[in-house]
């Protein structure tokens, strides 16, 4: 039995009552941050784009796009919430590095206004996606990086976890599952030079919605590869040339993923590889109480990442793969925020002054994986004190996790962006006891309740 069908078997076996109770309760907290960071990122630029290209393309007005007065299909809303959950690149992270929320949360949203689901199918059908896309990724862990590679990973592992998802919601057979799995294979790909761009929003969005579209037309009887992943010139041999752990792959639920290692809830809204950096800064400006005009030098060590290392990012948004926008936010600012990555504050007066103080040293002797990396920041000032801080487990990491009543903040923080404060407590009690929900339109219902 090959890769592909074993995954099969587990994605059509799974169900509400064989989940652990704490993949049902890391289930639930995805659900929470997902759906908050979704509803924020509705009203940012890129979502507003690709929603008027949505409603200029039609089709059936069968499910909710949030936060922007759109009704369309199945495939198209998981496109544009998928862009919403993903542009402020605040959705969990975890190793080998993923971003899973923003490719699946939105196609069972779908799936949840045209089908009968309740919140056990939901919470089965995220864990299940879940698993997929981290045993895809333990897999490829040997060309997990970018630089290596050049795939973004939500576009090569979020269209199987999308299609794994809608199996689940459609009921689809082992057969009809490898072929979704099939199509979505031929629909994976995304690449990392648009990192800091529009671009890597969309990236999430077409994951969601390329997979979701592989599982409607695989419970039709289209047909695909059934052995996808293991297939000569198939998922594994293109994307991970250079060795794919099929074992690693296979071991489905040994342990479940979202539990060990687990997840990391952000509480920056950056790139995670920018969090250690954010973190030390914040210590030095919270804790040593420098004033930023008197910093005339800083110094960040950390592991060699090249795509986060942008002196003059030329937009905010770009300023989320920054180290150095980010540490120089944090040292001005003594906060990291939405407002954070606006162009109004990457071009304010400080901040360019700041920028031009930052110096990044790249040390290849420092592991790069999110494991084990480590950042130190230096801060000089004029009267030559150097005041130093080390983040080697940044805040929200698994291991270092943020408290309950700090991820309520940021959901309250994050969906108050759209809903009003009744509406966001509404949600917040309907996703903390998904589990007794009769209908996931339930919950959809309330998040459609935009200001």
């Amino acid at each position: 039995m090959g890769t592909t069908e074993i995954l099969a078997r587990h994605i059509v076996e799974t169900t509400y009552d064989s989940l652990p109770a704490e993949v049902v309760r890391a289930a639930k907290d995805v659900i929470l941050d997902g759906v908050g960071v979704m509803l924020a990122g509705s009203q940012e630029e890129p979502p507003r784009i690709v929603a008027e290209y949505a409603r200029e393309m039609g089709g059936l007005p069968q499910c909710t796009v949030f936060g922007l007065g759109l009704r369309t299909s199945p495939p198209m809303a998981a496109f544009v919430n998928g862009v919403s959950g993903h542009v402020l690149d605040y959705e969990p992270m975890w190793h080998p590095a993923t971003h899973a929320t923003s490719p699946t949360l939105p196609a069972i949203l779908a799936l949840g206004e045209t089908r009968e689901v309740s919140g056990k199918d939901a919470i089965t059908a995220l864990a299940v996606a879940f698993e997929v896309q981290g045993r895809l990724r333990l897999g490829g862990f040997r060309s997990e990086r970018i630089e290596r590679t050049g795939f973004h990973p939500p576009g090569t592992v979020g269209p199987l976890g999308a299609a794994a998802a809608g199996a689940v919601l459609l009921g689809l057979d082992v057969q009809h599952t490898r072929w979704a799995l099939g199509l979505a294979g031929s629909r994976s790909g995304a690449l990392a030079a648009n990192i800091g761009s529009m671009a890597k929003s969309s990236h999430c969005g077409n994951a969601g919605r390329m997979g979701l579209e592989a599982a409607l037309l695989a419970a039709k009887g289209f047909t695909a590869n059934d052995d996808v992943i293991e297939a000569p010139s198939g998922w594994a041999q293109v994307f991970h040339r250079d060795g794919f752990d099929f074992a690693a792959a296979e071991a489905f639920g040994r342990p479940w993923r979202m539990v060990d290692p687990g997840l990391a809830i952000k509480k920056h809204p950056s790139q995670y590889g920018t969090h250690r950096g954010i973190d030390a800064a914040l210590e030095i400006s919270q804790k040593h109480g420098l004033d930023p005009a008197e910093i005339t030098h800083v110094l960040i060590r950390g592991p060699v990442m090249s795509y986060i290392d942008r002196p003059l990012p030329k937009t905010g948004l770009e300023g989320k793969f920054s180290y150095q926008y980010t540490v120089s936010a944090a040292l001005l600012d003594g906060h990291i925020g939405i407002d954070t990555f606006r162009d109004a504050r990457r071009f304010s007066p400080d901040m360019e002054a700041m920028l031009r103080k930052v110096e990044v040293r790249m040390d290849a002797a420092i592991p790069a994986n999110f494991e084990e990396m480590w950042v130190e920041v230096t801060a000089r000032t004029r009267d030559g004190r150097e005041v130093h801080a080390r983040c080697d487990r940044p805040r929200g990491i698994w291991g270092n996790p943020l408290t309950r009543e700090e991820r309520l903040t940021k959901f309250r923080s994050t969906a108050g962006v759209l809903l009003a404060p009744a509406d966001v407590e509404e949600a917040r009690a309907l996703i903390e006891t998904l589990e007794t929900v009769p209908r996931l339109r339930d919950l959809i219902a309330v998040l459609q309740r935009g200001r």
